[in-house]
């Protein structure tokens, strides 16, 4: 007799109704316009004040990762059992996703990447070149390092929050590594 998985405690119900891949890529989309946004406006409150974007960035993704772990659990995973031991497994990917974004934001500033892009747009629209004499944030910058953390944060979620195999007979399988 082969009982369906329980299905996981999201914040309503019919949220079960949406395909997996498509409440985490909704969930994804509005959690990163969330970050863009904070990061957006902490830079702009905290560059002209000295501190480097890439560690305004690494400051804000730290304080950012309990908020996106209760977006992945409400909307995409469901409720854990156990919501400290969940956000602990789920923190190295925030923080090697911040360590990727860090290092990827400190190399786009360095090279003025969002000066590029605006370059790049008026010459591809024929707009009149932009004025580059007062700081104007980091957007595109903010929008790449999105879209490479984002991608790695989907990978790694997938493994860490897949749910658990059902166990056969009573017997789980032995794990090679975690018997190191």
């Amino acid at each position: 007799m082969s009982s369906a998985p329980p299905k996981p405690r999201l914040i309503h119900e019919s949220l079960n109704n949406v395909s997996h891949t498509i409440r985490f890529l909704a969930i994804g989309v509005v959690s990163q316009v969330i970050f863009m946004a904070g990061l957006n406006f902490s830079t702009l409150t905290f560059e002209p004040r000295g501190y480097p974007a890439s560690t305004i960035y690494a400051a804000f993704y730290t304080f950012y990762i309990p908020v996106g772990h209760l977006f992945q659990c409400l909307f995409v995973f469901g409720w854990p059992t156990d919501y400290l031991p969940s956000l602990m497994s789920n923190a190295p990917i925030g923080l090697t996703a911040m360590a990727i974004g860090t290092a990827l934001t400190g190399f786009l500033s360095k090279i003025e990447f969002d000066s590029l892009v605006e370059d790049w747009m008026s010459s591809v629209f024929g707009t009149a070149p932009p004025d580059h004499s007062e700081d104007e944030g980091e957007f595109y910058a903010s929008l790449v390092v999105m879209v490479a953390t984002g991608v790695w944060c989907y990978v790694l979620s997938l493994y860490v929050n897949a749910a658990k195999p059902a166990e056969e007979g009573g017997k789980a399988e032995k794990d090679p590594a975690k018997e190191l």
